[in-house]
């Protein structure tokens, strides 16, 4: 019986942070346990001493587009495992492969390599042979039902609408003609008032794809209607939305306010201003925010310029620009890390246990696949990392399996 001990830890759980340590048994969670309770009869190949390092789920990222000179929507499994590689030693251990709006071509092709990378990484796992790096948990489709008015670095010669015709959005939902791995979720952010925004709403989720709003300036009543459509989350909270105006009141207020939406958001200290991020934190608390990266393939790079979906792009002191027009500077997505993310939301006042749900549970609970990830809990997949205060990952466990060590 594959088992492993990771012990003399400080156990970050949902409630609080705890001494002790957990006993990993066949990929899964076995125990959870005190330091005074440690369990014996284990070998000492089967048995890690952190040395009073935080022990925490894996972090999880539901929006991230690329890194280290790769783009999940123009690479092949070589790209994928390099980038797999450098999330984890970021601390990620699963994430959401993020695709842009591009046309038919360009998404069958980027959704052939990622589906077949993810079933190789399977595959991987259930031999005696892992790939050691963060796992492809998703896919995550960023438009291309979106608001041509908050585009932000999206394109908009690739934008749609639905038509009402479910066979249309096969490419999406994974139908009949277009298959997907078994057991692989898929999200989409979309505006839902778009021509056909809510009656797609609908149909993803009958077709169990999780709609997000996102580049959008929906007003109430069709921010209503898309909740009781299924649609409860909110992408890179509050880019790329109708600002927050006192007399127009729109998805930032309407975000903010409603106890059933959950939000997300790039807390690189670029595209959210830190007395912003502790004002959602403050209005959301940690149950119902999430942190992403929404990083893109410079991420990992420095400074520089780089092609980036055709565009050029700058990166200077980590923030990106897109310049379409003379004069102009977008802000095209970001070269944060979730480690670094985890950082700065304790800067603005989040305990760790708190920070840690962020970056891992609540991520996993939009998602739809917080039943396996996303927590220290017995039953769980062992996706684990091991960080000091430094938030350097020490160590990392995907499946129980020894993924990474320092």
């Amino acid at each position: 019986m594959a088992q492993l001990l990771l012990e003399n830890a400080r156990v970050i759980l949902e409630g609080g942070v705890q001494r002790g340590g957990v006993l990993v048994r066949e990929g899964r969670i076995a125990q959870v346990f005190t330091h005074d309770k440690t369990p014996s009869g284990l070998s000492a190949q089967e048995s890690i001493d952190l040395q009073g390092a935080y022990l925490a789920p894996g972090l999880i990222d539901i929006h991230i587009h690329g890194s280290v000179g790769v783009d999940v929507q123009a690479t092949d499994a070589g790209g994928l495992d390099k980038l797999s590689k450098y999330l984890l030693a970021e601390g990620v251990t699963g994430y959401f492969a993020t695709l842009v709006p591009t046309d038919e071509r360009g998404y069958r092709e980027a959704l052939a390599a990622i589906n077949s990378y993810v079933e190789r990484q399977d595959k991987a796992y259930r031999s005696s042979n892992p790939q050691h790096g963060a796992r492809i948990l998703g896919i995550h489709f960023e438009g291309p039902f979106v608001s041509e008015t908050r585009c932000g670095a999206l394109r908009r010669q690739h934008f749609r609408t639905y038509d009402g015709d479910a066979r249309s959005i096969e490419l999406f939902t994974g139908g009949p003609r277009d298959g997907r791995p078994s057991g692989v979720p898929r999200l989409m952010t979309l505006a839902p008032e778009t021509r056909g925004g809510l009656d797609l709403t609908r149909e993803l989720s009958r077709a169990s794809v999780r709609a997000f709003i996102g580049h959008s300036q929906a007003d109430l009543e069709t921010l209503d209607l898309a909740a009781d459509a299924g649609s409860r989350h909110i992408t890179h909270f509050p880019n790329a939305l109708d600002p927050l105006h006192h007399r127009t009141p729109g998805v930032v207020a309407w975000g903010l306010l409603r106890e059933d939406v959950t939000l997300d958001c790039i807390a690189d200290f670029h595209h959210v201003h830190p007395l912003v991020l502790r004002l959602m934190y403050q209005s959301k608390g940690a149950d119902r925010m999430a942190l992403i990266s929404d990083a893109i393939m410079p991420a990992g790079l420095g400074d520089g310029e780089f092609s980036v979906w055709g565009e050029k792009v700058t990166v200077r002191d980590g923030r990106t620009g897109l310049a379409r027009q003379p004069g102009e500077s977008t802000i095209a997505g970001s070269v944060i890390t979730m480690r670094e993310a985890l950082k700065n939301i304790i800067d603005v006042g989040a305990p760790i246990q708190e920070a840690v749900r962020m970056a891992s549970l609540v991520p996993a609970r939009v998602a739809g696949i917080d039943s396996v990830h996303g927590s220290i809990e017995e039953g769980k997949r062992a996706d684990l990392i091991a960080f000091g205060d430094d938030f350097a990952v020490r160590l990392a466990t995907i499946e129980g399996v020894l993924a990474l060590c320092k």
